[in-house]
């Protein structure tokens, strides 16, 4: 009797015809992607919720609209989360979805009334935080998305001028005139 213990050996089906044996590699290659998408969804899952609040504050703080805003950064998760697979190993991710928020915002005002709506600025209580937002909107667009970037989004230098596509140099520039602009507008003499 002669046996073939070869890993290549066919199965017999009960008519003695062969057959292919189980497709383990290709079942093992779908639960891996099932597994690998699970993995990508629950990555962005915690991305969200874990920086939703900075993104919203930043795009809040450039265009002062709440309606605006939220609509901006719900279209930056969601451009994110398609792009997701590419975009979670990057460490600039969250500049990223910032500066989408902040382009989104300056399409939806250019679209709308074409100007912020300093009225609508803050819904809370304090004059002090409603004056930093005016002053805020009254920056030239520029000064005010570096400005955003910077010090809401919390971005590097570095990171912010990638965003903007411009120096490390103009970043700087642009958050000198930005503090100068906003010291003179709030009356502060020493910061």
């Amino acid at each position: 009797m002669n046996v073939n213990h070869s890993s290549r050996s066919r199965a017999r089906s009960r008519t003695g015809a062969a057959c292919e044996p189980f497709p383990v590699r290709q079942t093992l290659k779908y639960v891996d992607a099932a597994i690998s998408y699970v993995g990508v969804t629950l990555g962005f899952a915690e991305f969200y919720e874990s920086e939703h609040d900075r993104v919203y504050r930043s795009a809040l703080a450039f265009c002062g609209r709440p309606d605006v805003a939220q609509d901006a950064v719900q279209e930056a998760f969601a451009r994110a989360y398609a792009r997701w697979r590419r975009l979670s190993r990057q460490e600039w991710v969250t500049g990223w979805v910032v500066s989408t928020a902040i382009n989104n915002c300056r399409r939806a005002l250019r679209r709308g009334s074409g100007e912020a709506a300093p009225g609508g600025v803050v819904s809370g209580p304090s004059a002090d935080r409603v004056d930093v937002a005016r002053a805020l909107l009254a920056l030239p667009a520029r000064q005010r998305q570096a400005a955003v970037l910077f010090h809401i989004a919390d971005q590097p230098i570095t990171q912010v001028a990638e965003l903007m596509g411009i120096s490390e140099g103009a970043v700087k520039s642009h958050l000198d005139r930005a503090r100068k602009s906003l010291r003179d507008a709030l009356e502060v003499t020493d910061v």
